[in-house]
């Protein structure tokens, strides 16, 4: 198996997609129905992610699937959905990070559903080229899916050349992602591809002529992709041996060519160019089996294979040459170059990897078909809006007229407490819809729905506003260090929002305060029609008006209330056909999109005449028919009115009255419904709006901290400055003070301290010789004793060394300042009275301890004799010597004296456990 050179993927963090594609749809006017058959495709989209981004992924075409699904899927939302409204954190991380900085950031995060789906493109590539190097170069169908697989990871990071810059906006790439990177494994793939097919050219031992050209083709890519990959930006990405086997590659497969065309020149008789190209192939050969490493074996058994032939067949061209043609060998350069053969091609990425991949989400329209309808949505509402309004402000005209004349009250009157049938239908009405504990209770309701909105409203603009407030800080903490995308660059729509919402709630508090307004207006009136009817007409005053219900005017004016009548059913049927009418927009914009281009304007305004031109007809008939039947009833009305002797009646007042709060309770529940159902919908709309403000804060904070650490990770990696070079003075205060003059010696040290001086004499402690600088302490001084000071009681006094042989006192120790010179002997101890020297040796000099010159004169050490034992041990010499080559370091401190005693302590305890001296 040859060893190709294999892509390592990126990997990814989890990101829940179920929650804010379920916001965003929510806040599309166009799809807000359609929430619950989204859900299980919101839901299967994210499983589907999961198992595109799995850590454990194995190499398998089924992972490929998998990850060309989920592409596919992405390629189909990206229309669907503009990139400004996306706020999903996606965080990719460097897929050549092995822990340390290479010049960019280890990570990535970016809410945009196109970084999104160039990362899985970068891991479908990936993953192919890692499939490829597990195929077989030892049969057809190993080659042919290898080499089909390299072309087709070539072609994606060709394609992500230009497809990652748009992605990455304003933020900086990481180092897999740059421009240089993406076309140096395009490169690289392309050279793997084309060498599978060279491969398969000298395992089916093709025409030599056929191979050459194939070869030739491989060495040329592989050099080509050599290059890129040498850059100084790039060379420090690579795994380490990633150069050398390219290098080693473009060399052999030179070689190979030459080798070749070699064969080729020998067939056409062409002996000079053999040898030439013959000798250039084997230089060419061990060029390249010197780079090959260990993991390259077979590739090295190849070249070891064909330096074999290459050296025979160049060795009978030469002896061939030499006898019989005698050509001349040409110079390398002056040959003409070997053809090539380019099989292997990038294979170019065009929108689906894989037609056949299902929409999840076809019931989402394109976003420039949903904005096509939200364009119509809004050229509608104007529209009905319109039309409605002005229908109600006729009523209102026509009610506010009638309720001036008493009419039809006045055609009703009856002597008595009795109620005319109008005000009994009216009172009958305010009473089942609720009376004004209904009006009572939406008016108390809608400024906690109001404040509610406000709430949401400022809560989001807090989180824009603390976000931005962050990057400012950060970004003059770092200055041009900081370089990501400022907020204000990427708020702006979400400022625009802000200021179109919280317009809508200045509009709707003002609104409120109008219809509060009206309804104080009207208030006692209601009461008095919520009033059961027995009641209502006790309220009423008894007097009876002076007009007569009979004669001509009357039966006029009751023929004029007829039609006013059915102009008002009219009219509550224009209101509900104008809200009611629906047209399929959607597939009109979609058809209009398949041919190429979505004019909104003039297709929203084709559209709304076709479905709403007849109702405005009738609407402008209706109100004509108002107006022509208003001036007859005025007219009427006044003649019927001159013949009243008297002046209106307080009973007549009233009744007005009534009529009047009638009318405008049935405004008041109107206005109360509509206010209630606009607050409701505006409150899933701030809602999904501060939603997706929360992800792109969150998104904003990881990417925050991602380039905290990255700056922080490069500055401490950085090497500090030189320090600022001192001030004079500074120069000054170098100088030492004096020195004060040395203490006098302690008496440790003069037990301690080695002399110069020989053994029977010593230098008194109160007559310190001058020393060049003061002696310091060694520690806690020893306690003194009459017979000796410096040693424990129980081995003083001591007794004199004997004069017999020493087994320690042919080594000599050394001092740590002098290793080269040696102790000079000390005159010996005169024998010790009851230990007889020992025979058969010879006597040796005893130890003379030399001065330190570290550390001043000092006194020396002087055995002392043992009057308890009458006779030293043999061990007290080497202790002795040990000390005193240990005292010559200027600090002994406490551990030399309990080094010190310990040893003295040992030889006292095997003393009295054997009877006899140590």
């Amino acid at each position: 198996m040859a060893e190709f050179i294999e892509v390592p993927l990126k990997r990814s963090s989890e990101v829940d997609l179920v929650r804010p594609f379920k916001a965003l749809v929510q806040s599309r006017n166009g799809d807000s129905g359609k929430q619950e058959n989204l859900d299980s495709a919101f839901a299967e989209f994210n499983t589907l992610r999961q198992a595109a981004t799995n850590r454990n992924v194995e190499k398998q075409q089924s992972y490929i699937d998998v990850m060309v699904k989920y592409h596919d899927q992405l390629l189909m939302l990206e229309s669907k959905f503009p990139p400004q409204d996306i706020t999903i954190p996606f965080k990719w991380k460097d897929a050549f990070d092995k822990g340390s900085m290479f010049g960019g950031k280890p990570s990535l995060t970016i809410t945009s559903l196109l970084w999104e789906r160039c990362c899985v493109l970068f891991n479908i590539g990936a993953l192919q080229s890692q499939i490829a190097c597990t195929q077989s170069v030892h049969t057809d169908d190993g080659l042919k899916t290898a080499s089909k697989l390299f072309q087709q990871s070539s072609g994606i990071f060709d394609h992500l050349k230009e497809l990652f810059p748009a992605a990455l906006g304003q933020n900086m790439p990481t180092p897999d992602i740059q421009k240089d990177t993406l076309a140096a494994l395009s490169a690289l793939m392309l050279a793997q591809g084309q060498e599978a097919f060279a491969l398969k050219g000298i395992n089916d031992k093709m025409k030599d002529a056929t191979v050459a050209k194939l070869v030739s083709q491989t060495h040329e890519l592989y050099s080509g992709a050599y290059k890129l990959m040498q850059k100084d930006q790039l060379r420090n990405i690579w795994d380490r041996d990633w150069l050398p086997r390219v290098s080693a590659r473009s060399a052999f497969y030179g070689g190979v060519a030459q080798y070749y065309e070699s064969c080729v020149c020998n067939r056409e008789k062409r002996i000079g160019e053999e040898i030439a190209r013959g000798q250039t192939a084997i230089d060419q050969l061990k060029t390249a089996q010197s780079r090959f490493t260990i993991e390259s074996a077979t590739m090295a058994k190849l070249c070891n294979t064909i330096i074999e032939k290459a050296t025979a067949a160049l060795a009978t061209a030469k002896k061939d040459n030499d006898f019989i043609y005698h050509d001349r060998i040409p110079e390398l350069d002056s040959l003409p170059p070997i053809p090539k053969a380019a099989i292997a091609k990038p294979i170019p990425v065009k929108g689906k990897l894989n037609e056949a991949t299902r929409d999840l989400f076809e019931e989402l329209a394109p976003a420039s078909v949903q904005n096509a309808i939200q364009g119509y949505e809004t050229r509608k509402a104007g529209l009905i809006n319109s039309e409605i309004g002005q229908l109600r402000e006729a009523t209102q005209l026509l009610n506010g007229v009638l309720a001036s004349l008493n009419l039809p009250a006045a055609l009703e009157e009856s002597q008595g407490q009795a109620l005319p049938p109008s005000l009994k239908e009216r009172a009958t009405y305010v009473r089942t819809s609720g009376g004004i504990e209904s009006i009572d209770r939406q008016l108390k309701e809608l400024p906690d729905m109001l404040t509610r909105n406000d709430e949401i409203l400022t809560e989001t603009d807090r989180m824009l506003r603390d976000e931005k407030a962050s990057d400012d800080q950060l970004r003059a903490q770092f200055g041009s260090k900081w370089t990501r995308a400022t907020s204000d660059s990427l708020t702006e729509k979400f400022r625009t929002d802000l200021a179109k919402y919280r317009g809508i709630i200045t509009n709707a508090r003002t609104a409120d305060n109008h219809v509060k307004s009206k309804y104080e207006s009207v208030k006692n009136g209601i009461e008095l029609l919520s009033l059961p009817e027995e009641q209502l007409a006790k309220r009423l005053p008894t007097e009876s008006s002076s007009l007569s219900p009979v004669g001509p005017s009357a039966d006029k004016l009751r023929e004029l209330m007829s039609v006013v009548r059915e102009i008002q059913r009219e009219r509550e049927v224009l209101e509900k056909e104008f809200v009611s009418k629906t047209v399929d927009i959607k597939a009109v914009f979609t058809n209009a999109l398949d041919e190429g281009n979505i004019d909104e304007e003039l297709l929203s305004s084709k559209i709304l005449e076709q479905a709403y031109g007849p109702l405005q007809a009738r609407a402008m008939e209706n109100l004509t028919k108002q107006k022509t039947v208003l001036a007859e009833i005025e007219e009427v009305a006044n003649k019927w009115m001159k013949s009243r002797g008297d002046g209106e009646t307080e009973r007549e007042k009233l009744m007005k009255e009534l009529a009047t709060a009638c009318d405008t309770y049935e405004d008041l529940k109107k206005n109360l419904s509509e206010g209630g159902k606009f607050y409701s919908d505006l409150t899933q709309l701030l809602v999904a709006f501060q939603s997706k403000v929360s992800d792109y804060c969150f998104a904003r904070k990881t990417e925050k901290e991602d380039t905290l650490k990255g700056l922080t990770s490069s500055i401490a990696a950085s090497q500090h400055g030189s320090p600022p070079s001192a001030p004079r003075y500074h120069e000054e205060l170098k100088q030492p003070p004096p020195r004060p003059p040395p203490p006098a010696p302690t008496l440790k040290e003069q037990i301690y301290t080695p002399s110069s001086a020989p053994m029977a004499e010593s230098v008194p402690s109160s007559q310190p010789p001058s020393l060049p600088y003061p002696v310091q302490s060694s520690g806690m001084p020893l306690p003194s004793y009459q017979s000796y000071q410096g040693y424990p009681a129980q081995y003083s006094p001591y007794t004199p060394m004997p004069g017999g042989y020493n087994p320690y006192g042919s080594f000599p120790p050394q001092p740590f300042h002098q290793p080269s010179q040696m102790y000079p002997p000390q005159q010996g101890y005169p024998p010790q009275q009851g230990y007889p020297p020992q025979q058969g040796f010879p006597p040796q000099q005893a130890y003379q301890p030399q001065p330190n010159p570290s550390s001043g004169p000092q006194q020396a050490y002087q055995p002392q004799p043992n009057p308890s034992s009458g006779q030293g041990f043999p061990g007290q010499y080497l202790v002795d010597r040990v000390f005193n080559v240990i005292s010559h370091i200027p600090v002994a401190g406490p551990q030399v004296k309990k080094i010190y005693d310990d040893t003295l302590a040992k030889q006292g305890q095997s003393s009295s456990q054997s009877g006899q001296p140590k």
